[in-house]
Formats: C-alpha cells, structure tokens, sequence
C-alpha cells in the first residue's frame, strides 16, 4: 500500500478546547505533508467547509486557523477557493470517460492551483450520503456552471399545500439556497446544493426529493472529484473533523442523528479518508449509523456510492485504508 492510502487519526470528542482539537489538526497535517514531501514552499489553495452554520462557525474557525498558521509558518503561501455561494464565473473543462458527466466544469483557481488544502466537518446527507472529504472537493473546486450540473435535477421541491410557512429551512440554509415568499418557502434553483439538511429539518414533509436522484448526484461528486485530484497527483491535504458542533434549535424533532463524536482525520487521499471515517462510524455505531443520521435516503441507497466512484475514476485508493492513530 502507498503512504497515500494511510489515514491519520487522533481520537478525540467535541468537548475537548479548541486548542487540544486545533493542536492534533496541526500534527495530523504535518504527518501528511512528511509523507507526501511536497516542494518547497508549495501554494496550496485551500477551502475550509462546515455547512457555513454560523453557530458551528467559530468553533470550526477555532479549530483550523492553527493549521493555516503552520502551514504559512512552513512557507506555504496560502489563497482561498471561492466559497460555495460565490463561486468563480471562470471554468475549466475537464473531459472525463465512462463517469455520469461527459467532463467536468471546474473553478480556474482549483485547477490552476499546484496543491490544494481541503478542511470539513464531517456529516451525513440523504441525497449526497457520506458528507465527506470526496464531496467537500467536488463542491469547493466546481465552477458556477459545475455547481449547475452536479445540481441539475436532483435539487428538492416545496410542496405549498404542504408547507406551514415556519422559516426553519430559509434559516438553516447557509448557501441561500431557500427563500421565503412570505406564505411559504421556495428553493432557488441558483444556489440550492441539494445537500439535504431542509429535508432533515422540515416537520411538515412539504420537501421532497425526485426519486432516483441521490443516486445521480452521488456518481456527479465522484466524477467532479476525481477530475480535481487526478489533475494534482500528491499534491493535495485533506482535514476532516468528526466531531459534533453546537445544538441548534430544530423545529423536527425527529430529524437525523448527530454522527458520533471519533475525532480528527487527514490524509493525502480523499478517498481512503471517507473510507476511514466510514470503518470508524461502523465500529463505534455498527452499520445502523447510516439509518439514523440519514433516516430521509432513498431505501437501499449506497451512503459511499460518490466516494466508490471517485475511486473507480482514480481519485484514490479503493482499497481499506491503513489508519494510524495519532495521541
């Protein structure tokens, strides 16, 4: 197995301070920079996710500035990529063979940049399944035109006769991707991710996803993310955080599980990270984990079908990754 395909894991809980949990984010990243040996001073464009919730915000700032930090400290000079609700209007296509989508539409700035630096905090999403480091890398480095099409068709509908009119959904939506008219709510098919989270917080069941449509949206992400990481062969970092964030008020309460507080996780590979993360969830929560923190998915929907087929079109290794666990 290549150094690529190792995970590095430091076990820890959401309760523990910013600063022990920013700590191991830095030695986690540095073990894969050691392993990956990048040039000197190597740019690295990054993009730091967390569903943009602004309760969760600054405690994921607290946890991620520490590695910007090292990383400017080693030399690397650092620039963001466009944020998920403002993407770049420049693309770069990317031809891509036997995927979902004939090529992909990528942002200049990921495809121009010679490594790339992707944090998240890990979820679960009915429609996009693991939430994770595959997913993350598709929707940071896809051009206005990509997020399009990774959206087209898949994006959920508002039932009005349904729908009470309560707000929650234009509330949580941190990418305006809902709106409300007044009476009810109405998706905006411009910026709507379909990631899922309105559906998981709608106590009325007036949002509806098409059928079929986690499906195509899963095998768009692995395609968008392997067209991004084939084009940076070891140059990338990949830093995800599974660890709960701040309660929100939910007007469900029966909405999808918080996943399980296991750690920090980063690894030259966004494949075999998801893959790890994964393993950890079956064995800290069994495989009932996927029904309880994803209860809308479609019946025998694969959570891992978008990072199986980024695999499958080189984006990483498919093969059980090696996790080495870091204090």
């Amino acid at each position: 197995m290549t150094r690529a395909g190792v995970v590095y894991h430091a076990p820890l809980t959401a309760a523990a301070d910013a600063a022990t949990v920013g700590g191991r984010a830095v030695r986690l990243v540095e073990a894969v920079l050691r392993d990956l040996d990048p040039p000197p001073g190597l740019p690295l464009a990054y993009h730091l996710q967390d569903h943009n919730r602004s309760r969760a915000e600054e405690q994921f700032l607290g946890w991620t500035v520490p590695v910007l930090d090292r990383l400017r400290e080693r030399g690397h000079a650092l620039a963001t990529l466009p944020p998920l609700a403002g993407p770049s209007p420049d693309a770069v296509g990317v031809p891509l063979q036997d995927a979902a989508v004939p090529f992909a539409s990528l942002s200049r700035d990921a495809h121009a940049a010679p490594g790339l630096l992707i944090g998240l905090r890990l979820g679960c999403h009915p429609r996009s399944g693991l939430a994770g480091a595959v997913r993350a890398t598709a929707l940071a480095c896809a051009s206005a035109e990509g997020k399009r099409a990774l959206q087209q068709g898949v994006q959920p509908r508002i039932e009005r006769a349904v729908c009470g009119g309560c707000g929650m959904c234009v509330s949580l939506c941190g990418n305006d991707g809902v709106r409300h008219n007044g009476h009810v709510a109405a998706i905006r098919p411009e910026t709507c991710l379909a990631c899922g989270d309105c559906l998981a917080e709608c106590h009325t069941g007036a949002l509806k996803f098409p059928e079929g449509g986690g499906d195509a949206l899963q095998a768009r992400l692995g395609a968008y993310a392997a067209a991004v990481v084939r084009g940076k062969p070891r140059r990338g970092v990949w830093l995800a955080f599974l660890l709960g964030e701040p309660q929100r008020r939910a007007v469900n309460l029966a909405r999808a599980a918080a996943l399980p507080d296991l750690g920090v996780l980063a690894a030259a590979d966004p494949v075999a990270l998801d893959f790890a993360a994964a393993a950890l969830l079956d064995g800290a929560a069994g495989p009932g984990w996927v029904a309880a923190c994803c209860p809308d998915r479609e019946p025998g929907a694969d959570p891992l079908l978008a990072v199986r087929e980024a695999a499958r079109l080189g984006a990483g290794s498919g093969e059980a990754p090696a996790i080495v666990t870091v204090g």
